[in-house]
C-alpha cells in the first residue's frame, strides 16, 4: 500500500470546494498506464509503489487523497459506444471515494469547436453531440452541467455560422432545446445543474426568468438539480446575492432538492474567500445542505509549462495569488535523493534551472 501522505478531503471542513479541473493529458497517462507500460517503469519514482495509480487522488491507491475534481467533454473522448482505455480514470473511477462533475462543453461551442446549427432542434449534427453528452454524462458522473449557448457567444463573430447563433436570443432559444432534451432523456443516474448566463444585470435577469422552470418540481417531474453560474452570474457579487435571494423566493434553492451551485471557470483565492462565506450563511439560515464549488485547470496548465508553485502571497489589501517558477529540468538530478522541496530550493538558489 502507497503511504497516505495527505487526506485533503478530510481538510475541507466546511469550505466553498475546489474543483481541479482535469486535463485528458493527465487522464490519459494515468489510464493507459492501467493496461500496458505506457510510461517506461523505470522513469516513475519508485516510491510510487503504486506506479502511477499512486498520483491519481480518486482513487484509494493515490498518496494523497482529494475526491472532489470537474472534467470537461470538451477534451474527452465521450463516444460511449466505444471502450476507450485513454478514459478509465474517469470511466472507472472508485464512486466510494470520489465525487466529479461534469461539464458538458458548451464553451466548445461557443468557440466553434462542435460545428452544428444549434438553435435548429432538428439539426442531425446538434442532435447526435446533444444525444452524445447526456449519454457520457449520465454514465460518469455524480453531477453534470446542461449543455448551454454562452450569452458571449454574440461577440465571437468567427463562429457564428458554424454554430448557427449569432445573439443573445438565439443563445437562450439554443440553451432552451438542449435543456428541453436533458430533461426529457435524462436517465436518473446524474444530477444535473442548471446554467446560467448573462454579460450584465439585465441579460442575467432575464435568463433566470426564462430558464428557472427547468429547476422546479412543480413544472418537471425530472427537473434539474442544482445550479451553474456563468457569464457575469459568476463574477458580479452584486448579481449573485441577488439571485440566490430570487431562487430562495422561488422555492429553488431547496434542502435536497437544489443543494449544489458551482461557479464556472473561477479560482481567485479572494473568491475562494467569498464563496464560502456565502456557503456558510446559506447553510445557516436557508439549506443546511447547501455547497458551492468553483474550478480551475491551472495546477494542469502549470505542469504544462514545466512551472511549479513555491509561493502563496496573501498580503492585506492586494491581490492574493500563487506565485510559480520554472521547475527543475536538470540530467544531473537522475540519482538525487534530495526531497524535492529541499532539491528545489538548493538549485533556485544554485540558479541550475
Amino acid at each position: 500500500m502507497t503511504k497516505l501522505l495527505t487526506d485533503l478531503t478530510a481538510q475541507q471542513k466546511d469550505y466553498a470546494i475546489f474543483l481541479p479541473a482535469i486535463s485528458s493529458f493527465y487522464v490519459m497517462h494515468v489510464s493507459k498506464q492501467r493496461f500496458d507500460n505506457f510510461i517506461d517503469p523505470a522513469r516513475i519514482p519508485r516510491h510510487f509503489v503504486n506506479g502511477l495509480e499512486s498520483v491519481n487522488w480518486l482513487a484509494p491507491e493515490g498518496m494523497f487523497k482529494y475526491k472532489f475534481s470537474l472534467y470537461s467533454a470538451g477534451h474527452a473522448n465521450i463516444d460511449m459506444n466505444k471502450n476507450v482505455e485513454s478514459e478509465d480514470m474517469i470511466r472507472n473511477r472508485n464512486r466510494n471515494t470520489s465525487f466529479v462533475i461534469g461539464d458538458s462543453g458548451g464553451f466548445q461551442i461557443a468557440k466553434g469547436i462542435w460545428k452544428a446549427d444549434w438553435k435548429d432542434p432538428t439539426c442531425p449534427k446538434a442532435s447526435s453531440k446533444r444525444k452524445e453528452v447526456l449519454t457520457w454524462l449520465d454514465a460518469n458522473f455524480d453531477y453534470g452541467i446542461i449543455l448551454d449557448i454562452p450569452a458571449w457567444v454574440r461577440h465571437n463573430k468567427k463562429v457564428h455560422k458554424d454554430i448557427g447563433v449569432s445573439t443573445y436570443e438565439e443563445a437562450v432559444i439554443a440553451t432552451e432545446i438542449n435543456n428541453e432534451y436533458f430533461i426529457r432523456n435524462r436517465n436518473g443516474d446524474c444530477k444535473y445543474l442548471n446554467v446560467m448566463h448573462g454579460e450584465h444585470h439585465a441579460d442575467a435577469d432575464d435568463w433566470y426568468e426564462r430558464m428557472k422552470k427547468y429547476c422546479d418540481p412543480k413544472q418537471y417531474s425530472t427537473h434539474f438539480d442544482g445550479w451553474a453560474m456563468g457569464g457575469q452570474n459568476m463574477c458580479d457579487i452584486h448579481i449573485i446575492l441577488k439571485r440566490l435571494v430570487t431562487m430562495m423566493r422561488d422555492g429553488l434553492l431547496e434542502e435536497g432538492v437544489h443543494d449544489w451551485m458551482h461557479f464556472l471557470g473561477t479560482s481567485k483565492i479572494e473568491w475562494a474567500v467569498l464563496l464560502t462565506d456565502i456557503q456558510r450563511a446559506v447553510r445557516k439560515h436557508y439549506n443546511k445542505n447547501f455547497t458551492i464549488s468553483y474550478d480551475a485547470a491551472s495546477p494542469f496548465l502549470s505542469t504544462i509549462n514545466a512551472n511549479v508553485y513555491y509561493e502563496l502571497d496573501m498580503q492585506n489589501r492586494k491581490k492574493w495569488l500563487y506565485r510559480s517558477g520554472t521547475g527543475m529540468d536538470d540530467t544531473s538530478l537522475s540519482n538525487d535523493t534530495t526531497p524535492y522541496g529541499q532539491a528545489f530550493i538548493n538549485h533556485w538558489n544554485e540558479k541550475k534551472f
